[in-house]
């Protein structure tokens, strides 16, 4: 049923193949949904956009980088509430270091691996990530 869909989005794992690392980010206080949770880079798919562009974007609104070696990483759908979230996630690397937007992000962090369970990551987020570290 269409009318259950609530957000059809992409996500970015940006990685650092030499230190084995995946960059995160901490959502504002100011969101709606999950606000104080750690997540990876991403957003809703605008009408128009495809994934890989979506992606782009997001990452330029976010935290002002452009992609290098941008590769598909895991299509998946979750089921919250009763509704459906469609998420198409990608990994790649950074032409620069990350200057995070302070609207939607408190915070951002490169982590490995082992410090995974150290963070409160919003639904599905973990899980991504482990499927990124596979890819190091």
């Amino acid at each position: 049923m269409v009318e259950k869909i609530q957000m059809v989005g992409c996500a970015f794992l940006p990685i650092d193949r030499k230190m084995k690392r995946i960059l995160i980010s901490k959502r504002s206080m100011n969101k709606k949904y999950f606000p104080g949770f750690w997540e990876v880079i991403g957003g809703n798919l605008e009408f128009g956009e495809d994934f890989e562009d979506s992606v782009i974007r997001e990452v330029s609104e976010e935290i002002n980088c452009k992609i290098k070696n941008l590769e598909h990483l895991h299509s998946r759908v979750m089921y919250l509430d009763d509704l459906m979230y469609i998420t198409v996630a990608y990994y790649g690397e950074l032409f620069s270091e990350p200057i995070f937007n302070k609207e939607e992000i408190s915070e951002i962090k490169w982590i490995t691996e082992v410090e995974l369970e150290k963070f409160v990551f919003c639904p599905g987020d973990k899980e991504l990530l482990k499927l990124g570290f596979e890819k190091l």
